[in-house]
């Protein structure tokens, strides 16, 4: 049942672009967008949000949407934010959004809070890196396998479930090779068991996701 749960958890089933932006688009980034947005969180894109670096830190956790602050500021009772004193119900000044809608966004989180599946956008293959990881869930070493046609990644970096950066890896700007994790972080400490969030780089800029599950 363990392996049965996590095995689902890791393919989300809410589109990202067609199900959870829109929303977005139409509530909150007239507030939240560009880098003066409101409290520093920027709604307009996946990657500006997954980034978690606004004034309250990461406000979505993966898997975890009762512990989120994006989810949390939509219910009907008023939140504690320590960095925005003055709120917080999103949308701010206006009515909850529908509960369909906050259910949209609480089950896109609960299903692991994916973002757009670059390798299903065909109209421009030769700007997409094509990544594999295997055994995934794996518990000894795990195989980062990338491909690409013009893509250089200079650097991955792995995440815990908390947003914190656990593990860096620089690559030397490769379009195609094969790196390995051992389940240790910067300092050669094992990490704990769980789900972890690969981040691959180009030139500073995220380019892909990819999760994986570590197990003990």
């Amino acid at each position: 049942m363990y392996l049965i749960f996590f095995a689902n958890a890791l393919f989300g089933e809410i589109d990202y672009l067609l199900n959870v932006q829109p929303i977005f688009n139409n509530h909150c980034v007239s507030c939240h967008s560009g880098t003066y947005g409101s409290g520093v969180l920027e709604l307009d894109s996946y990657e500006r949000l997954i980034e978690g670096d606004s004034n309250n830190g990461p406000v979505v956790f993966p898997f975890n949407a009762d512990s989120s602050l994006l989810y949390r500021v939509l219910l009907r009772d008023s939140v504690v934010v320590p960095n925005e004193p003055i709120c917080c119900r999103m949308p701010k000044n206006a009515d909850p959004l529908p509960i369909s809608q906050q259910a949209t966004i609480y089950n896109w989180i609960n299903d692991g809070a994916q973002g757009p599946n670059l390798l299903i956008d065909l109209k421009n293959l030769s700007d997409r890196i094509v990544v594999s990881t295997s055994p995934n869930p794996f518990n000894n070493i795990l195989k980062i396998s990338i491909r690409s046609e013009n893509i250089f990644v200079e650097k991955i970096a792995i995440l815990n479930l908390l947003g914190e950066r656990v593990r860096t890896i620089e690559i030397h700007n490769q379009m195609d090779g094969v790196i390995f994790w051992d389940g240790s972080n910067d300092f050669g400490q094992a990490v704990t068991a769980g789900i972890y969030f690969i981040y691959f780089y180009q030139n500073s800029r995220l380019e892909l996701i990819r999760k994986v599950l570590f197990l003990k």
